[in-house]
C-alpha cells in the first residue's frame, strides 16, 4: 500500500493546478457570453446610486467653499483691525519727526484709503477728516519730507494733492542760501521751482525746504533736491527741476501736520 500511494501523493498538486486553470478559462468564456446581457441592468442599478452619492457630497463641498471664504474675510478684517489699532496707538504717542532744520510735532498718523491708477501722480485719499480735527491745506508728509497737502476734507476721509501735481504749490527756500521761491508739481512725478532769476545762486544737489508763510508746513521740512538747471530767455530765467525727497510711488508712514501755521 505504501509503495502504490507514493505516486498519487506526488502528482495530485499538478492535477489540482490543471483543474484550476481549466476553471479560469471556462469562467472567462462564460463571463464574456453574459457580459453583454448583464451590462445594461447592472449600469441601470448603479446609476441611481452614483447620482445619490454625488448629491450627498455636493452640499459638503459647497459648505467647505463657504467656510474658506469666511476664513479669508475674517483674516482680512483682522489685518484691518490690527492696522487701525497700530494707528490709534501711534496717535496716542504724539509722534514727531526730526529733520536737519526742523523738529516737527503735532502729527496725526494716517493711511492711504484710495489711490486711482489713472491719477497716480495727482492725488489720493487718506483716512482722516474733519472728525479728526484736520483742516484744508494741512500738510501731508512722511519721514523723508513733504508728500502733499490736504485738498478736500470730508468727515472721515480727505483727498490729498500730491507734491507732483501742478495744483500743489508751496512756499519754499534753498537750504544752502535761504533763497525764497515757490515749488509746484510738474505733473510727471517731480517738481519745479518758480520765481527764480538767471542770477540767483542755485546749484544741482541743493536741498529745497518748505519756506516761511506756508499754510501747510512750518519752515525747514525737506521738499527735495535740485536735479537739473536750465537757463531761459538768454539767461534771465531759471528752470529748476527738483527730485522729491519722499518716495511718492510708495506712500507709507504718512502724517498730517495739525499745527497752526504762522502768518
Amino acid at each position: 500500500m505504501n509503495g502504490r500511494s507514493k505516486p498519487l501523493h506526488r502528482w495530485w498538486p499538478l492535477a489540482a493546478a490543471g483543474g484550476l486553470a481549466l476553471a479560469v478559462v471556462a469562467g472567462r468564456n462564460l463571463f464574456t457570453r453574459i457580459q453583454g446581457p448583464l451590462s445594461g441592468p447592472v449600469r441601470g442599478l448603479a446609476a441611481p446610486l452614483a447620482r445619490s452619492l454625488r448629491h450627498a457630497a455636493a452640499p459638503r463641498e459647497g459648505e467647505a467653499d463657504l467656510l474658506r471664504r469666511r476664513v479669508l474675510l475674517l483674516s482680512i478684517e483682522n489685518a484691518t483691525l490690527r492696522e487701525a489699532l497700530a494707528r490709534a496707538r501711534a496717535r496716542a504717542q504724539d509722534p514727531h519727526l526730526v529733520f536737519p532744520d526742523q523738529r516737527l510735532a503735532k502729527l496725526l498718523p494716517c493711511a492711504v484709503e484710495f489711490r486711482d491708477p489713472a491719477a497716480w501722480f495727482k492725488e489720493f485719499t487718506v483716512d482722516v477728516g474733519a472728525d479728526d480735527q484736520v483742516r484744508p491745506d494741512a500738510g501731508v508728509l512722511d519721514a523723508y519730507g513733504v508728500v502733499g497737502r490736504l485738498d478736500k476734507v470730508g468727515g472721515a476721509s480727505s483727498s490729498v494733492a500730491l507734491l507732483s501735481d501742478p495744483s500743489c504749490r508751496l512756499s519754499a527756500r534753498l537750504a544752502r542760501t535761504g533763497l525764497e521761491c515757490v515749488v509746484a508739481g510738474d505733473g510727471r512725478g517731480g517738481c519745479l521751482l518758480e520765481h527764480l532769476g538767471g542770477q540767483d545762486d542755485v546749484r544741482v544737489g541743493d536741498l529745497v525746504e518748505t519756506g516761511a508763510g506756508s499754510l501747510s508746513f512750518p519752515p525747514g521740512v525737506p521738499v527735495g533736491k535740485v536735479l537739473r538747471l536750465e537757463r531761459l530767455d538768454e539767461g534771465l530765467r531759471l528752470r529748476v527741476e527738483v527730485q522729491p525727497s519722499a518716495p511718492l510711488d510708495r506712500l507709507d508712514g504718512l502724517y498730517v501736520w495739525v499745527g497752526e501755521p504762522r502768518p
